[in-house]
C-alpha cells in the first residue's frame, strides 16, 4: 500500500451537514487508502471513518432521560464512507482531465440518477427490486471549498457509502467474470442503458436539460504529450506482433487502432440510432462491485462505480468493451453471439416496460447491424485497457511513483495479456471488424 499519507478532507462537517440528521456534530475522522496500486489511476480513493454525535439537547429529547448538557453523555456513532478525490500525480491530473471528469461523475449521482428513478416510477416500476440499483449512495460532492471556484482543487471530494463494509467485493481483474456472472452484469447493464433511451424519446426536453449536457464526448488522451502518444502506439504495434498473429492481420489491427484514435481525437460520435444512450464508457472488472447471497455463490446485488467518462454513444461500446476486457470464458469466440443476444433480450424487455415508443426499431437484426457498425471503433479502447486489466499486481508502484510511462512497462504484463490480445484480434478478424 502507499507510504505517503492520505490527503486531508477539510471542513468535512460542512460537506456532511446537509445529509446528516439535525443536531449531528462531526467530532473527527480517520482515513486510509482504499485501493491498491494498479486498481485505480484516475482518482485517490480513501476509506473514511467519521465520528459523529448528537448535540446534547437533541440527545436528551431523543432518550427522554436526563437534563444533562454534558457533551460526554452523547454516544459517539461511526459513519463509514469512501472519499473520492483527485489523483495525487500532477501528470494524471492532466491525463484524466479531472476538471471535466470529476464534474461528470458528480452529476451522475446528484442530477442524473434522480431523473432515471423518476421515469421508472412514472412508468409503473414499483415492485420490489424493479428500480435501478447499480448506483451506490452519494452523500455529497464539491469541487472546492470556495463556491466561486469551478476547477477541482485539492479540496474537491465526493463522499459515498462504503460498499466493502456493506458486503460488496471487487472481483480479481486478472481472472474476470465467469459466464454466469457475465450474464448477471449484462442484465443490469441493459436496464442502465434502457432508461436514458426511453427518457430521450419520451421526454426529450428533460433529457437535454438534465442528462445530455453531462454526456459531452471528450478525448481521454488529450492530456498526453506527443512523445507519450508515440510511445503508446509503438507499444501497441509491438504487442500485436508478439501475439504471433499473421502479418496481414497485425497490419490491419494496427491501422484500425490508429483510425480509432484519430476518431477519438476528432470527437466523432456514433450514428444516432435507438441504440444511443448514456454510456458508462469504462465498464471493466474493477469498476463493478458485487454482493453475494449467504452461500457466497449467487450474486444478489451489483454496483457500477467510476462514472468519470460517461458520454452519449452507441450502447454497443459498453457491451463489447465489458465482454472482451472482463469476461473469462475459454469459449468466448464461440459464445460471443450468445452474450449479445442475451443482452438484447434484456434491453428489449426493459424498453417495452418503459413504454418506449419506437419498439418496432428494436430487432435482433438491427442490433446485429449496430454491432457490426460500432464494434470496429471500440478496438483502441479495448486494447489500451487490456494492459491495465492484466497488469501484474506485484509490479505496480504506489501512487507516489506512478506516471504515464507505467502503462507501457513490459514488466507489468505476462503471457495471459498476449493471449487475451490474440483472442481479441481473432474475434475482430473473424467478424470483419478490421
Amino acid at each position: 500500500m502507499p507510504t505517503v499519507p492520505p490527503p486531508p478532507i477539510r471542513d468535512l462537517e460542512g460537506l456532511l451537514a446537509p445529509v446528516l440528521p439535525a443536531g449531528t456534530r462531526v467530532l473527527g475522522y480517520q482515513s486510509e487508502y482504499l485501493t491498491a496500486p494498479g486498481d485505480n489511476y484516475g482518482s485517490t480513493m480513501l476509506a473514511v471513518t467519521v465520528r459523529t454525535a448528537q448535540d446534547a439537547s437533541v440527545q436528551e429529547r431523543r432518550e427522554q432521560k436526563d437534563n444533562s448538557s454534558n457533551d460526554d453523555q452523547a454516544p459517539v456513532e461511526l459513519l463509514h464512507l469512501v472519499a473520492k478525490m483527485r489523483p495525487s500525480s500532477e501528470e494524471f491530473l492532466e491525463i484524466f482531465q479531472i476538471d471535466i471528469t470529476f464534474v461528470k461523475e458528480a452529476a451522475v449521482y446528484l442530477k442524473i440518477v434522480p431523473s432515471l428513478l423518476a421515469l421508472q416510477r412514472e412508468q409503473g416500476f414499483d415492485g420490489e427490486g424493479e428500480l435501478i440499483d447499480v448506483f451506490c449512495r452519494c452523500f455529497n460532492a464539491r469541487v472546492s471549498l470556495d463556491p466561486a471556484v469551478e476547477k477541482v482543487d485539492q479540496d474537491g471530494v465526493m463522499l459515498f457509502e462504503n460498499l466493502k463494509l456493506a458486503g460488496y467485493v471487487t472481483a480479481d481483474r486478472r481472472k474476470g467474470f465467469n459466464r454466469e456472472l457475465a450474464r448477471y452484469v449484462l442484465k443490469k447493464l441493459a436496464l442502465f442503458h434502457a432508461i436514458p433511451i426511453a427518457l430521450r424519446y419520451l421526454k426529450p426536453d428533460a433529457f437535454e436539460a438534465g442528462i445530455h449536457k453531462y454526456l459531452v464526448k471528450i478525448d481521454i488522451d488529450a492530456g498526453l504529450s506527443q512523445a507519450t502518444l508515440r510511445q503508446m502506439m509503438n507499444v501497441f504495434r509491438q504487442d500485436i506482433l508478439r501475439t504471433g498473429v499473421e502479418a496481414g492481420l497485425a497490419g490491419r489491427a494496427y491501422a484500425k487502432i490508429n483510425e480509432c484514435h484519430r476518431r477519438q481525437a476528432q470527437l466523432i460520435s456514433d450514428q444516432l440510432t435507438c441504440y444511443c444512450t448514456m454510456l458508462h464508457n469504462d465498464l471493466w472488472v474493477n469498476n463493478m462491485m458485487i454482493k453475494y447471497d449467504p452461500t457466497g455463490q449467487v450474486p444478489c446485488s451489483l454496483k457500477f462505480v467510476d462514472f468519470q467518462l460517461i458520454q452519449m454513444d452507441s450502447l454497443v461500446r459498453d457491451v463489447i468493451f465489458f465482454i472482451i476486457t472482463s469476461v473469462n470464458d475459454p469459449e468466448l469466440e464461440a459464445q460471443l453471439d450468445g452474450y449479445f443476444e442475451y443482452y438484447f433480450q434484456q434491453l428489449a424487455a426493459n424498453l417495452a416496460r418503459l413504454q418506449f415508443p419506437s419498439q418496432d426499431e428494436l430487432t435482433l437484426e438491427s442490433f446485429r447491424e449496430e454491432i457490426d457498425r460500432v464494434a470496429p471503433f471500440e478496438l483502441y479502447h479495448i486494447v489500451s485497457m487490456l494492459r491495465v486489466v492484466l497488469a501484474r499486481k506485484e509490479s505496480i508502484p504506489d501512487q507516489s511513483e506512478q506516471d504515464a510511462a507505467l502503462f507501457f512497462n513490459d514488466n507489468l504484463v505476462e503471457e495471459d495479456y498476449y493471449r487475451r490480445l490474440e483472442v481479441t484480434l481473432r474475434i475482430y478478424d473473424q467478424r470483419g471488424w478490421i
